[in-house]
């Protein structure tokens, strides 16, 4: 089964991803910030990470560099989960490291798709 985890400080987004993956099938691990991704990442690792852009404490930027740095979790690919739809942001994201660019709100209808176009 393929592993997904979800990165968002935002309970109800995190809630309503996950929900939309596990109806599709996905085992979906959560976390709510970007030392809990890093410590379950290093213990799980899952086949993809959707991580939230803004959080407290460390932003998923922050997070998922740490994770490209680290041996043990360096091959997970990252996709960056956010609401800044900023002129130039999916460019700039993208050129960081993420794997893909994903914009919220999620669609329900589609996310699951999505999420599989991501998977290799």
């Amino acid at each position: 089964m393929t592993t997904i985890l979800i990165v968002d400080d935002n309970l109800l987004n995190l809630e309503l991803a996950a929900d939309v993956l596990e109806l599709a099938d996905f085992d979906v691990i959560t976390a709510d910030s970007g030392h809990e991704a890093i410590t379950k990442a290093e213990q799980i690792h899952p086949d993809l990470i959707l991580m939230d852009l803004r959080m407290p404490e460390m932003s998923g930027l922050e997070a998922m560099l740490a994770l490209h740095g680290n041996e043990a979790t360096r091959d997970i690919p990252v996709a960056v989960l956010t609401a800044s739809a900023m002129k130039g942001d999916e460019e700039h994201l993208l050129a960081s490291g993420f794997s893909a660019y994903l914009q919220k709100p999620i669609d329900p209808s589609r996310f699951a798709d999505q999420i599989a176009a991501l998977l290799p």
